[in-house]
């Protein structure tokens, strides 16, 4: 029995002592990060997005060569291609490329919007023989020089994070108290598949649409979170500050006691673009057996609809494509995705296509 307690003893020991470390060396600030599992070659990477607001903080889209993962510890191997959102600018988007021994090639470009207030698509095209970037498909910067381009040659994954970088001189000096917590929205994420002469999307219709994710739910078989650092970076990744919340995944900067993302789900709405569809409102609202959401389409196409609880949690979802433009309406009988009743309570009804989305709010009685 002494031997027991003793050995028992030194595990807790050994425990508080692993516990201790960690605290000694975590970062001040925790926030997240989101990637593919695959990785991928060429291809045009689209998101739609609102950045991050605040001096010194950086919400991102980019693809990464996880040289560290395949065993790899020196930077020739490093492939990157990046855009990145500095949260002191409210017009402007940062490029770059990385290739070995961390060349690269940075510019800071104007916008004519506030990245941090509203949702718009940002894309890249990467070729074997060229990389160009996109605002609202609109063509913004392109790199030819084979310096870079025949030397970014290696499967790269897909990923999306938030940070408080150290470098005051180019993300901006940071208040904790003034900008924490801070929040960037991602709606969806697609990937083309490059294929020159045969596709029917992106540069000369060289791409064909392989997936996209309306972030709905976390799809494990695509995204893992991740829980890593780096020198420079001021945060620790964690699972929670990476919510799947109302239609959106939204990557959380915070400090360690208020983790997570405590907003409300309708502050995430479009705002400031010009609609390719409106929404009147939900009646009869309360309603106790089926609730009508008329749409105005300006243009045939297709509008997903989705009911969230006050949870964020998703309940029912459903496409509707229609062959053209009027007054339509959506229909939803107060049931989930499996044709039972929910309970009693206030639900979000989003609707969505890929221009924009619109959330309503409605109360469902019993």
């Amino acid at each position: 029995m002494f031997k027991r307690n003793k050995l028992v003893n030194i595990v807790k020991l050994y425990f508080s002592i692993l516990v201790f470390i960690s605290l000694l060396f975590a970062k001040p600030y925790r926030g997240g990060e989101l990637r593919t599992i695959e990785s991928y070659k060429y291809g045009r990477f689209e998101v739609r997005m609102k950045s991050a607001p605040g001096s010194g903080v950086i919400s991102s889209f980019f693809t990464f060569h996880d040289y560290w993962a395949d065993g790899h510890t020196s930077s020739a191997y490093w492939n990157e291609i990046d855009l990145e959102w500095l949260g002191r600018y409210n017009d402007k988007i940062h490029t770059n490329l990385i290739v070995h021994d961390q060349w690269d090639l940075p510019e800071l470009l104007d916008l004519t919007f506030n990245p941090n207030e509203e949702f718009h698509t940002y894309a890249f095209e990467w070729t074997s023989d060229i990389i160009s970037f996109f605002v609202d498909d609109q063509l913004i910067k392109t790199v030819d020089n084979p310096v870079y381009v025949d030397t970014m040659n290696r499967e790269q994954k897909i990923m999306m994070n938030i940070w408080q970088s150290t470098s005051a001189g180019w993300a901006g000096p940071f208040s904790a108290s003034s900008t924490l917590p801070t929040y960037a929205f991602y709606d969806w994420v697609k990937y083309y598949i490059w294929v020159p002469g045969t596709g029917n999307a992106g540069t000369n219709n060289d791409f064909i649409l392989l997936w996209e994710d309306n972030f709905d739910s976390w799809d494990t078989n695509r995204w893992e979170k991740a829980t890593h650092t780096w020198d420079g970076n001021n945060a620790d990744f964690i699972y929670a500050n990476v919510v799947f919340q109302s239609g959106y995944m939204i990557l959380c900067l915070t400090t360690p006691s208020n983790t997570g993302y405590s907003g409300d789900p309708l502050s995430i709405e479009t705002k400031n673009i010009p609609l390719s569809f409106s929404l009147g409102d939900a009646y009869p609202n309360p309603f106790n057996s089926n609730v009508v959401l008329p749409v105005s389409l300006q243009k045939p196409g297709e509008i997903h609809f989705s009911i969230y609880d006050i949870r964020g949690h998703l309940i029912n979802s459903s496409v509707n494509r229609f062959l053209d433009r009027g007054k339509k309406n959506i229909h939803w009988n107060g049931t989930d995705q499996d044709g039972k009743s929910v309970s009693a309570g206030t639900y979000f009804l989003r609707v969505s296509n890929k221009d924009a989305s619109i959330t309503k709010k409605i109360l469902y009685l019993k």
